[in-house]
């Protein structure tokens, strides 16, 4: 019932409206047409390979959430986001990205990316956020989780009968809640200030649901220990001087509150009732790592290492058709010049490979 779609190894374009009825079909498959990327539809259809989109006859979709670290604010303000563009043709590099052309050999530029691998951790913390999120707040229980294989999770609800067939506007109200934007913090912060003009002052607790409790999550690390044991519920009572005092915290940290409250998702995303999904346990063809599964969504037991996304175990020579700065891949610290021949475990080869900025030399068996 889901569309595959696939991108050939040297191809910019996608191979679509895919259907099997196995998956030991869709394996023979991928073996005997090895793809760059696999991806499959979050939208169910009664025609699946039917390659007229309106003619597949829609079955409702999954609700899709990506979160990327390089959209991260933290990871942004504290510049751990590396672009540059490049020029495959012959090698040049600029800083400028709004540089379009080479201005060596006039070639349209290429554009490499790269993320420090505490913004993975970022982005580990905001998919676990928006698990909670949605167990917690929608009720959601048929969640499950994956490493992107490159910067980032991706956390797919697989709704029933009466969820399914969502709108994108919808669909855009749940991105909404999620997400929080200025707009709705600013109206959160007038009705706290209207809150601390009451006689005795509500403070969030993590039974209230909604926004309190998310609120009430973030507070507990700002108050003193007695206060914090009343937010989560294992005190039954607080004073109407604990109440004030922690009233005025809230609204003395509430820019920060407010940040911690945001989910980094990806909102075009989650609106998209016909998005193409990358398949877990496939390999990332941005990276050359594998997309890895996360088990009951324990993203605590998650560590990005070498050994968790490397699909085989070799090294390989290669040659750099780009200058590399300084950065960091998983837990290893580079940075090469044009020309340079290196020879790397399979995971630091593949992810300049991948990124096409080095090339293969020959394979280390």
């Amino acid at each position: 019932m889901r569309e595959i779609a696939i991108q050939p190894l040297n191809l910019d374009t996608y191979v679509r409206h895919l259907a099997f009825s196995s998956i030991a079909e869709l394996k023979n498959y991928i073996i005997n047409n090895i793809p760059r990327h696999v991806y499959y539809s979050s939208a169910r259809y009664q025609e699946p390979g039917n390659p007229v989109m309106d003619e597949k006859k829609w079955l409702g979709s999954d609700l899709v959430f990506d979160i990327d670290a390089n959209e991260i604010y933290e990871c942004i303000e504290k510049g751990m986001v590396v672009q540059l563009r490049f020029c495959k043709k012959c090698g040049y590099v600029v800083d400028q990205q709004e540089v379009k052309t080479c201005p060596n050999c006039g070639s349209e530029l290429s554009r490499f990316e790269h993320v420090e691998p505490e913004c993975i951790t970022m982005a580990k913390n905001h998919a676990a956020k928006l698990i909670d999120v949605l167990e917690q707040d929608f009720g959601f229980t048929n969640i499950y989780t994956a490493f992107s294989g490159n910067r980032g999770f991706h956390i797919v609800v697989e709704l029933d009968e009466d969820y399914r067939y969502m709108s994108s506007d919808e669909r855009r109200e749940i991105v909404s809640y999620i997400k929080l934007d200025e707009q709705q913090i600013n109206y959160i912060v007038r009705n706290l200030v209207k809150g601390l003009k009451k006689a005795v002052p509500l403070i969030p607790r993590i039974t209230d649901g909604g926004i309190r409790r998310r609120i009430a999550l973030v507070l507990a690390n700002y108050v003193e220990k007695d206060v914090k044991a009343y937010i989560m519920e294992l005190r039954s009572t607080i004073s109407y001087a604990e109440a004030r005092k922690a009233y005025a915290i809230l609204l003395e940290h509430i820019a920060d509150i407010s940040k911690a409250l945001s989910i980094a998702i990806d909102p075009k995303v989650t609106i998209d009732i016909s998005h193409l999904v990358r398949m877990p346990n496939s390999i990332n063809g941005k990276t050359g790592w594998i997309a890895v599964f996360i088990k009951n969504n324990d993203l605590s037991n998650f560590e990005f290492t070498s050994e968790i996304v490397k699909p085989i175990d070799t090294k390989l020579k290669i040659k750099f058709t780009v200058g590399i700065p300084k950065i960091t891949i998983i837990d290893t610290q580079l940075k090469f010049s044009k020309g340079d021949e290196v020879v790397l475990e399979y995971p630091y080869a593949s992810y300049f490979i991948f990124k096409e900025v080095a090339q293969v030399v020959s394979i280390m068996r």
